[in-house]
């Protein structure tokens, strides 16, 4: 039992510093926020920490929030709908627990245990440990009271970790499956697009059949979504998940039926012609033979390939020694929608923020609004920490999937025809919308973080005529080019086999 913290342990430097921390800001930020050099910031970390006898920002934000030492303020937006197994990552975070300790907890091995993560800050539209943490913490999804890191990262209940993976791993067809009670406290708790773009972002290619999009609401082309067509309703789970694969630079090959009378018009009619690298027609009698053809042709093994099809394929698809499939259902989840968090706008934080979106430099957007610089740049760090948004970039892709600015202005600036961006170009892209152009977002996508940054300004250079990078991630989500996850998934993605 972890005992509590004297109010007077820190002082009110020590406190606004790390609440800061808690925000996600850097070392730097933070300095720079508080009129402070970096290396005095480092230092009064490192008396938090010891005075509250934690190795992280985050276990000791958790210990000063649970002693009533930092501010609290209302959560934003609703409260997010988090699986058991998320919640548990949370307060593992919350002890100072690190990855090895998520594995160990679920049972996982560390590349599974980085995509549960993962999941967990998609789930809370954050970017860092210590800013889902705070979130969970003020919709009270989480109570660190009376934990400890070695219970946390307790293997759980007996027979957990077998029975929930090989429930896990069963395909469909086969017959075998988990005992009812087992099957619902494994990782099928966690939201089906998740655990689906979660198998995506660890294989090497996406292989789709025909069945898996037959009857699906019409969905403009790839070419008209580019040229900023607008959307004939809510985009299905099952196109998303192709849009990621081509923002993941992931070659994707269309699995025809030997039913197909016309294969052309098939590849054309889902509207999505333009993403297929290859489409395979299968035999009448071998069925399987389409799916390792596919493989072949794409260049990709077997072990890395995703299989995407209905359920009555998954055998077939099995049958080939495939073993990432996802079979599609007409079931809806039945978890709420998530949205990240949405700052409430006054009229001078809304233009403001129409206007970094449209690319202008803070002095611009100050002498369009009245303002002085530092108004400007104050307003828009407040809603960059209002929104968890980690930059200008991030903030406003943030507000425009959230509706909470106009793009009017911006919509009638695009133009005409927009330059083709090639996989790393929208691998980039995707990272500059997310905020997650780091070095690990830059190696999950193949690529070396100076790489990243190269592809970064011939990106810019192309979607925005300022050359600005914000101006060029709003104009890169309103186009398509990036398909962030819309809140209502229409399709059901159901794994028939581990993310790892």
């Amino acid at each position: 039992m972890q005992t509590k913290v004297s109010p007077t342990a820190l002082t009110s430097q020590q406190v606004a510093v790390l609440d800061r921390a808690g925000f996600g800001m850097t070392n730097a930020a933070i300095g720079a926020a508080m009129n402070l050099g970096v290396d005095t910031v480092k230092g009064y970390l490192r008396q938090v920490y010891d005075r509250l006898e934690t190795t992280n920002r985050v276990h000791a934000f958790v210990r000063a929030w649970q002693s009533g030492l930092l501010p609290r303020s209302a959560p934003v937006g609703a409260a997010p709908v988090l699986s058991d197994e998320q919640k548990l990552i949370l307060r593992i975070w919350g002890q100072g627990g690190n990855r090895r300790d998520v594995a160990r907890a679920l049972e996982v091995r560390g590349c599974a245990a980085e995509l549960y993560e993962d999941a967990v800050l998609d789930a809370l539209g954050a970017s860092k440990r210590v800013v889902a943490v705070r979130q969970a913490l003020e919709h009270q999804l989480i109570d660190p009271a009376g934990d400890t890191l070695a219970d946390l990262i307790t293997p759980r209940a007996a027979g957990w970790g077998q029975s929930g993976t090989a429930q896990f791993r069963t395909r469909q067809g086969t017959g075998a499956s988990a005992p009812e009670g087992e099957a619902q406290a494994g990782p099928e708790r966690l939201d089906p697009l998740e655990r689906a773009v979660a198998m995506l972002r660890s294989a090497h290619g996406l292989a789709v059949h025909l069945g898996a999009l037959a009857g699906l609401p019409e969905v403009p082309s790839l070419a008209e979504v580019l040229a900023g067509a607008p959307p004939r309703g809510t985009a299905p789970a099952i196109v998303r998940l192709v849009h990621q694969a081509l923002a993941l630079g992931l070659p994707c090959a269309l699995v025809l039926p030997s039913t197909a009378v016309d294969s052309d018009r098939a590849v054309t009619a889902v509207g999505l012609g333009a993403a297929w690298s290859c489409a395979v027609r299968q035999g009448a009698y071998r069925g399987a033979a389409a799916y390792l053809e596919a493989a072949h042709l794409l260049g990709t093994p077997i072990d890395e390939l995703l299989i995407a099809c209905t359920a009555d394929q998954a055998p077939v698809a099995g049958d080939a020694g495939f073993q990432r499939i996802l079979t599609t259902t007409s079931i809806v989840p039945g978890t709420g929608p998530r949205r990240a968090p949405q700052p409430k706008l006054n009229a001078l934080e809304r233009q403001i923020a129409e206007l970094a979106a449209q690319g202008l430099s803070v002095t611009e957007i100050g002498h369009r609004v009245h303002a002085g610089d530092y108004l400007v740049q104050s307003r828009l760090a407040d809603l960059r920490r209002r929104a968890a948004a980690v930059d200008d970039a991030h903030l406003v892709v943030r507000l425009i999937t959230a509706e909470a600015i106009s793009t009017e202005r911006l919509r009638t600036e695009l133009p005409a025809h927009l330059p083709e961006l090639d996989q790393a170009g929208r691998a980039v892209a995707a990272l500059m919308c997310t905020g997650t152009l780091s070095e690990a977002g830059a190696n999950g996508v193949g690529l070396s973080l100076r790489t990243a940054r190269a592809v970064e300004g011939r990106v810019v250079r192309a979607l925005s005529r300022r050359g600005s990078r914000t101006h060029a991630a709003a104009v890169a989500v309103m186009t398509g080019i990036v398909t962030l996850a819309p809140v209502n998934p229409t399709h059901y993605l159901e794994p028939t086999c581990p993310v790892a």
